[in-house]
Protein backbone atom coordinates (compact mmCIF):
# COMPACT_ATOMS: atom_id res chain seq x y z
CA UNK A 1 0.00 0.00 0.00
CA UNK A 2 1.32 3.39 -0.93
CA UNK A 3 1.89 6.02 1.71
CA UNK A 4 0.71 9.56 1.23
CA UNK A 5 3.73 11.53 0.04
CA UNK A 6 2.04 14.85 0.74
CA UNK A 7 0.95 14.07 4.28
CA UNK A 8 3.29 15.72 6.71
CA UNK A 9 5.44 17.12 3.91
CA UNK A 10 5.24 20.65 5.22
CA UNK A 11 6.82 19.51 8.47
CA UNK A 12 9.51 17.66 6.57
CA UNK A 13 10.83 20.53 4.50
CA UNK A 14 12.22 23.87 5.55
CA UNK A 15 13.39 26.64 3.25
CA UNK A 16 16.87 27.88 4.08
CA UNK A 17 18.68 30.44 1.89
CA UNK A 18 16.41 29.59 -1.01
CA UNK A 19 17.22 25.87 -0.93
CA UNK A 20 14.72 23.29 0.23
CA UNK A 21 16.31 21.19 2.98
CA UNK A 22 14.73 18.46 5.09
CA UNK A 23 14.06 19.08 8.77
CA UNK A 24 14.58 15.59 10.15
CA UNK A 25 13.43 14.54 13.58
CA UNK A 26 16.58 12.50 14.23
CA UNK A 27 19.58 10.99 12.48
CA UNK A 28 19.98 7.32 13.28
CA UNK A 29 23.14 5.40 12.50
CA UNK A 30 22.52 2.08 10.78
CA UNK A 31 22.23 -0.87 13.13
CA UNK A 32 21.24 -4.47 12.47
CA UNK A 33 19.59 -7.52 13.89
CA UNK A 34 22.00 -9.79 12.00
CA UNK A 35 25.59 -8.65 11.72
CA UNK A 36 25.08 -5.27 13.37
CA UNK A 37 24.96 -3.85 16.84
CA UNK A 38 22.90 -1.42 18.82
CA UNK A 39 19.29 -0.31 18.70
CA UNK A 40 17.93 1.56 15.75
CA UNK A 41 14.77 3.08 14.41
CA UNK A 42 14.18 2.18 10.75
CA UNK A 43 13.61 5.07 8.36
CA UNK A 44 10.20 3.61 7.55
CA UNK A 45 9.19 4.23 11.16
CA UNK A 46 10.83 7.64 11.38
CA UNK A 47 9.03 8.90 8.27
CA UNK A 48 5.81 6.91 7.86
CA UNK A 49 4.34 9.53 5.51
CA UNK A 50 7.16 9.33 2.97
CA UNK A 51 7.41 6.98 0.00
CA UNK A 52 5.74 3.59 0.01
CA UNK A 53 5.66 0.45 2.14
CA UNK A 54 8.68 -0.73 0.14
CA UNK A 55 10.88 2.34 0.61
CA UNK A 56 10.74 5.84 2.10
CA UNK A 57 12.26 7.18 -1.12
CA UNK A 58 10.18 5.28 -3.70
CA UNK A 59 7.71 7.19 -5.86
CA UNK A 60 5.39 4.18 -6.21
CA UNK A 61 5.03 0.48 -5.51
CA UNK A 62 7.10 -1.90 -7.65
CA UNK A 63 6.15 -5.42 -8.76
CA UNK A 64 8.63 -8.28 -8.99
CA UNK A 65 8.57 -12.03 -9.54
CA UNK A 66 11.26 -12.91 -6.97
CA UNK A 67 13.19 -9.84 -5.87
CA UNK A 68 12.37 -8.66 -2.36
CA UNK A 69 12.26 -5.05 -1.17
CA UNK A 70 12.75 -6.07 2.44
CA UNK A 71 16.04 -4.74 3.78
CA UNK A 72 18.41 -7.71 4.39
CA UNK A 73 19.78 -8.10 7.89
CA UNK A 74 16.86 -6.88 9.99
CA UNK A 75 14.92 -3.60 10.42
CA UNK A 76 18.00 -1.38 9.85
CA UNK A 77 20.07 -3.81 7.78
CA UNK A 78 23.57 -5.19 8.20
CA UNK A 79 26.28 -3.07 9.75
CA UNK A 80 28.40 -3.27 6.59
CA UNK A 81 28.61 -4.86 3.18
CA UNK A 82 31.32 -7.16 4.54
CA UNK A 83 28.95 -8.46 7.25
CA UNK A 84 26.20 -8.91 4.65
CA UNK A 85 28.59 -10.84 2.38
CA UNK A 86 29.83 -13.07 5.20
CA UNK A 87 26.23 -13.98 6.04
CA UNK A 88 25.48 -14.94 2.41
CA UNK A 89 28.65 -17.04 2.11
CA UNK A 90 28.09 -18.78 5.45
CA UNK A 91 24.46 -19.56 4.62
CA UNK A 92 25.31 -21.08 1.24
CA UNK A 93 28.19 -23.11 2.67
CA UNK A 94 26.02 -24.47 5.49
CA UNK A 95 23.36 -25.54 2.99
CA UNK A 96 25.94 -27.03 0.62
CA UNK A 97 24.91 -24.75 -2.27
CA UNK A 98 28.06 -22.60 -2.49
CA UNK A 99 29.82 -22.89 -5.86
CA UNK A 100 32.38 -21.01 -7.94
CA UNK A 101 31.30 -22.77 -11.15
CA UNK A 102 28.46 -21.43 -13.30
CA UNK A 103 25.64 -24.01 -13.59
CA UNK A 104 25.34 -25.24 -17.23
CA UNK A 105 21.64 -24.33 -17.44
CA UNK A 106 22.45 -20.72 -16.55
CA UNK A 107 24.47 -20.26 -19.72
CA UNK A 108 21.39 -21.04 -21.80
CA UNK A 109 18.89 -19.14 -19.63
CA UNK A 110 21.01 -15.96 -19.52
CA UNK A 111 21.92 -15.97 -23.23
CA UNK A 112 20.79 -13.17 -25.53
CA UNK A 113 20.51 -9.38 -25.40
CA UNK A 114 19.15 -7.79 -22.22
CA UNK A 115 17.75 -4.31 -21.63
CA UNK A 116 17.02 -2.50 -18.38
CA UNK A 117 13.41 -2.61 -17.22
CA UNK A 118 13.10 0.90 -15.79
CA UNK A 119 9.69 0.37 -14.20
CA UNK A 120 11.32 -1.70 -11.45
CA UNK A 121 13.22 -0.27 -8.49
CA UNK A 122 14.73 3.07 -7.57
CA UNK A 123 17.98 2.89 -9.52
CA UNK A 124 16.22 3.86 -12.74
CA UNK A 125 16.88 6.23 -15.61
CA UNK A 126 16.93 9.94 -14.59
CA UNK A 127 15.80 9.05 -11.07
CA UNK A 128 12.22 8.60 -12.27
CA UNK A 129 11.24 6.16 -9.52
CA UNK A 130 12.31 8.10 -6.41
CA UNK A 131 11.09 11.16 -4.53
CA UNK A 132 13.39 14.00 -3.53
CA UNK A 133 12.29 14.25 0.11
CA UNK A 134 12.59 10.51 0.69
CA UNK A 135 16.08 10.38 -0.80
CA UNK A 136 17.11 13.29 1.45
CA UNK A 137 15.85 11.34 4.48
CA UNK A 138 18.30 8.56 3.66
CA UNK A 139 21.34 10.84 3.94
CA UNK A 140 23.54 12.15 6.73
CA UNK A 141 23.10 15.88 7.43
CA UNK A 142 26.18 16.89 5.40
CA UNK A 143 25.28 14.70 2.41
CA UNK A 144 21.65 15.84 2.63
CA UNK A 145 22.68 19.48 2.33
CA UNK A 146 24.81 18.69 -0.74
CA UNK A 147 22.01 16.68 -2.35
CA UNK A 148 19.35 19.33 -1.86
CA UNK A 149 21.70 21.93 -3.34
CA UNK A 150 22.51 19.65 -6.28
CA UNK A 151 18.81 18.98 -6.78
CA UNK A 152 18.07 22.68 -7.00
CA UNK A 153 20.88 23.12 -9.50
CA UNK A 154 19.26 20.45 -11.67
CA UNK A 155 16.00 22.39 -11.55
CA UNK A 156 17.79 25.64 -12.42
CA UNK A 157 19.77 24.16 -15.35
CA UNK A 158 23.08 24.60 -13.54
CA UNK A 159 23.92 20.89 -13.39
CA UNK A 160 25.17 18.55 -16.07
CA UNK A 161 25.08 14.79 -16.37
CA UNK A 162 28.68 13.47 -16.30
CA UNK A 163 27.95 11.04 -19.14
CA UNK A 164 27.58 14.16 -21.32
CA UNK A 165 31.40 14.24 -21.24
CA UNK A 166 31.48 10.64 -22.50
CA UNK A 167 32.43 9.51 -19.00
CA UNK A 168 31.41 5.95 -18.24
CA UNK A 169 28.25 5.46 -16.18
CA UNK A 170 29.58 4.61 -12.73
CA UNK A 171 28.38 1.53 -10.88
CA UNK A 172 25.60 0.90 -9.87
CA UNK A 173 24.15 3.50 -12.27
CA UNK A 174 25.56 1.39 -15.11
CA UNK A 175 22.66 -1.05 -14.56
CA UNK A 176 20.15 1.50 -15.84
CA UNK A 177 21.66 3.13 -18.89
CA UNK A 178 20.74 2.91 -22.54
CA UNK A 179 21.71 -0.08 -24.69
CA UNK A 180 21.74 -3.84 -24.53
CA UNK A 181 23.78 -6.15 -22.33
CA UNK A 182 25.22 -9.63 -22.70
CA UNK A 183 26.48 -12.12 -20.11
CA UNK A 184 29.74 -13.92 -20.89
CA UNK A 185 30.83 -17.01 -18.95
CA UNK A 186 34.29 -18.46 -18.37
CA UNK A 187 35.61 -20.79 -15.67
CA UNK A 188 35.98 -18.78 -12.49
CA UNK A 189 34.30 -15.61 -13.75
CA UNK A 190 31.19 -13.97 -15.20
CA UNK A 191 31.45 -10.90 -17.41
CA UNK A 192 28.71 -8.41 -18.22
CA UNK A 193 29.14 -6.44 -21.43
CA UNK A 194 27.14 -3.23 -21.86
CA UNK A 195 26.65 -1.47 -25.18
CA UNK A 196 26.85 1.99 -23.62
CA UNK A 197 30.48 3.17 -23.71
CA UNK A 198 31.43 -0.47 -24.41
CA UNK A 199 31.65 -1.27 -20.71
CA UNK A 200 32.87 -4.69 -19.62
CA UNK A 201 32.38 -5.67 -15.99
CA UNK A 202 34.16 -8.73 -14.59
CA UNK A 203 32.80 -10.69 -11.64
CA UNK A 204 35.47 -13.06 -10.33
CA UNK A 205 34.29 -16.28 -8.70
CA UNK A 206 37.69 -17.72 -7.83
CA UNK A 207 39.38 -14.99 -5.77
CA UNK A 208 39.02 -12.32 -3.12
CA UNK A 209 39.11 -8.57 -3.69
CA UNK A 210 42.50 -7.05 -4.54
CA UNK A 211 44.66 -6.04 -1.61
CA UNK A 212 44.68 -2.40 -0.57
CA UNK A 213 47.95 -1.99 -2.46
CA UNK A 214 46.33 -2.98 -5.75
CA UNK A 215 42.73 -1.84 -5.29
CA UNK A 216 41.90 1.37 -7.14
CA UNK A 217 38.72 3.33 -7.69
CA UNK A 218 37.23 2.60 -11.11
CA UNK A 219 33.92 3.23 -12.84
CA UNK A 220 32.66 -0.31 -12.26
CA UNK A 221 34.64 -1.19 -9.14
CA UNK A 222 36.06 -4.58 -8.19
CA UNK A 223 33.52 -7.42 -8.06
CA UNK A 224 33.76 -10.94 -6.65
CA UNK A 225 30.98 -13.50 -6.48
CA UNK A 226 29.72 -17.05 -6.05
CA UNK A 227 26.71 -19.11 -7.07
CA UNK A 228 24.12 -20.13 -4.48
CA UNK A 229 22.18 -22.59 -6.60
CA UNK A 230 20.79 -20.45 -9.44
CA UNK A 231 21.47 -17.13 -7.66
CA UNK A 232 24.62 -15.17 -8.49
CA UNK A 233 25.81 -13.25 -5.41
CA UNK A 234 28.19 -10.33 -6.02
CA UNK A 235 30.21 -8.08 -3.68
CA UNK A 236 31.61 -4.86 -5.19
CA UNK A 237 34.13 -2.37 -3.76
CA UNK A 238 36.47 0.24 -5.21
CA UNK A 239 33.99 2.37 -7.16
CA UNK A 240 34.58 5.97 -8.20
CA UNK A 241 32.65 8.79 -6.58
CA UNK A 242 29.70 9.84 -8.70
CA UNK A 243 25.91 10.08 -8.71
CA UNK A 244 23.37 7.27 -8.40
CA UNK A 245 21.51 8.76 -11.34
CA UNK A 246 20.50 12.14 -12.64
CA UNK A 247 18.36 13.82 -9.95
CA UNK A 248 19.62 11.35 -7.33
CA UNK A 249 22.23 11.72 -4.53
CA UNK A 250 25.96 11.49 -4.92
CA UNK A 251 27.89 8.39 -3.88
CA UNK A 252 31.38 8.29 -2.41
CA UNK A 253 34.35 6.16 -3.40
CA UNK A 254 33.72 4.25 -0.15
CA UNK A 255 30.44 2.77 -1.43
CA UNK A 256 30.21 -1.02 -1.31
CA UNK A 257 27.34 -3.09 -2.67
CA UNK A 258 25.83 -6.56 -2.51
CA UNK A 259 23.86 -7.88 -5.50
CA UNK A 260 21.88 -11.07 -5.98
CA UNK A 261 21.02 -11.96 -9.62
CA UNK A 262 18.37 -14.52 -10.50
CA UNK A 263 16.64 -15.60 -13.73
CA UNK A 264 12.83 -15.73 -13.41
CA UNK A 265 9.88 -16.38 -15.70
CA UNK A 266 7.40 -13.45 -15.52
CA UNK A 267 4.65 -15.20 -17.49
CA UNK A 268 1.31 -14.81 -15.73
CA UNK A 269 2.37 -11.69 -13.85
CA UNK A 270 1.16 -8.18 -14.57
CA UNK A 271 4.56 -6.49 -14.59
CA UNK A 272 4.62 -3.51 -17.00
CA UNK A 273 7.78 -3.75 -19.11
CA UNK A 274 9.57 -0.55 -20.14
CA UNK A 275 11.47 -1.59 -23.29
CA UNK A 276 13.68 0.16 -25.84
CA UNK A 277 11.10 -0.47 -28.56
CA UNK A 278 11.89 -4.08 -29.38
CA UNK A 279 9.85 -7.15 -28.41
CA UNK A 280 10.53 -8.56 -24.91
CA UNK A 281 10.63 -12.28 -24.25
CA UNK A 282 7.57 -12.99 -22.06
CA UNK A 283 9.40 -15.86 -20.34
CA UNK A 284 12.76 -14.27 -19.52
CA UNK A 285 13.63 -11.74 -16.85
CA UNK A 286 16.63 -11.27 -14.55
CA UNK A 287 15.96 -9.62 -11.19
CA UNK A 288 18.79 -8.17 -9.14
CA UNK A 289 18.47 -7.39 -5.46
CA UNK A 290 20.85 -4.48 -4.80
CA UNK A 291 21.92 -3.29 -1.33
CA UNK A 292 24.13 -0.19 -1.21
CA UNK A 293 26.37 0.73 1.73
CA UNK A 294 27.83 4.24 1.76
CA UNK A 295 29.09 6.44 4.62
CA UNK A 296 26.58 9.09 3.52
CA UNK A 297 23.59 6.74 4.04
CA UNK A 298 21.99 6.54 7.49
CA UNK A 299 20.96 2.94 6.73
CA UNK A 300 21.70 0.62 3.79
CA UNK A 301 19.70 1.48 0.67
CA UNK A 302 18.01 -1.63 -0.75
CA UNK A 303 16.13 -1.94 -4.03
CA UNK A 304 15.59 -4.26 -7.01
CA UNK A 305 16.77 -3.90 -10.62
CA UNK A 306 15.37 -5.90 -13.53
CA UNK A 307 16.54 -6.82 -17.04
CA UNK A 308 14.28 -8.05 -19.82
CA UNK A 309 15.49 -10.17 -22.75
CA UNK A 310 14.72 -9.13 -26.29
CA UNK A 311 13.25 -11.65 -28.70
CA UNK A 312 15.41 -12.44 -31.73
CA UNK A 313 13.13 -14.77 -33.69
CA UNK A 314 13.26 -13.02 -37.07
CA UNK A 315 15.61 -10.80 -39.09
CA UNK A 316 13.92 -7.53 -38.09
CA UNK A 317 14.25 -8.33 -34.37
CA UNK A 318 17.87 -9.36 -34.88
CA UNK A 319 18.66 -6.06 -36.58
CA UNK A 320 17.02 -4.05 -33.81
CA UNK A 321 19.04 -5.94 -31.20
CA UNK A 322 22.35 -5.63 -33.05
CA UNK A 323 24.91 -4.43 -30.51
CA UNK A 324 27.05 -1.65 -31.98
CA UNK A 325 30.34 -0.26 -30.74
CA UNK A 326 29.79 2.95 -28.77
CA UNK A 327 31.72 5.80 -30.38
CA UNK A 328 32.31 8.41 -27.68
CA UNK A 329 35.66 9.82 -26.58
CA UNK A 330 35.97 10.31 -22.83
CA UNK A 331 37.20 13.76 -21.87
CA UNK A 332 38.43 14.81 -25.31
CA UNK A 333 40.90 17.71 -25.31
CA UNK A 334 39.17 19.16 -28.37
CA UNK A 335 36.37 21.73 -28.16
CA UNK A 336 34.60 24.35 -30.28
CA UNK A 337 34.99 28.03 -29.46
CA UNK A 338 32.17 30.59 -29.52
CA UNK A 339 33.36 31.55 -33.02
CA UNK A 340 32.97 27.99 -34.27
CA UNK A 341 36.71 27.27 -34.29
CA UNK A 342 37.89 23.79 -33.32
CA UNK A 343 40.57 24.21 -30.67
CA UNK A 344 42.43 22.12 -28.12
CA UNK A 345 43.01 22.58 -24.40
CA UNK A 346 46.57 23.25 -23.37
CA UNK A 347 48.03 21.12 -20.56
CA UNK A 348 46.32 22.06 -17.30
CA UNK A 349 43.48 23.96 -18.99
CA UNK A 350 40.95 21.17 -19.43
CA UNK A 351 38.02 21.37 -16.95
CA UNK A 352 38.01 18.78 -14.12
CA UNK A 353 35.25 16.75 -15.76
CA UNK A 354 35.59 13.73 -13.46
CA UNK A 355 34.98 15.73 -10.26
CA UNK A 356 31.35 15.86 -9.03
CA UNK A 357 31.66 19.46 -7.88
CA UNK A 358 32.22 20.44 -11.52
CA UNK A 359 28.93 18.81 -12.50
CA UNK A 360 27.01 21.04 -10.06
CA UNK A 361 28.01 24.68 -10.40
CA UNK A 362 25.76 27.73 -10.31
CA UNK A 363 28.27 29.57 -12.51
CA UNK A 364 27.36 27.39 -15.48
CA UNK A 365 24.15 27.02 -17.45
CA UNK A 366 23.81 23.53 -18.96
CA UNK A 367 21.26 22.98 -21.68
Amino acid sequence: MKRSVLSGLAAFLLTTAGVMTPALAQDTAAGTDAGGAGDCTPLSEQYPDLGTEQSVSASRDFVTVWGSYELPGGPCGYESAAAHWEALVSSAQERGTYSTETPPEIMEQWAGSWGTENNTGEIAIVGRNSIREGMAARLTPEAREVFMSDSQLWLDDHAIDPISFCLQPNFPRSHTEYGYREFLFQPGRVALYSQMVNQLRHIYLDREHPSEEWLESSWLGSSIGFWDGDILNVYTVGVKEGILQRNMPRQTDQMETIERFRFVDPEGTEIPINTLGATPDPNARIEIELTMYDPTFVEPWHTVIAYYRELETNQEEREINWIHSWDCVEGSNWYMTENGVISQYAPGERPPITEPDFWFDANYVHQ
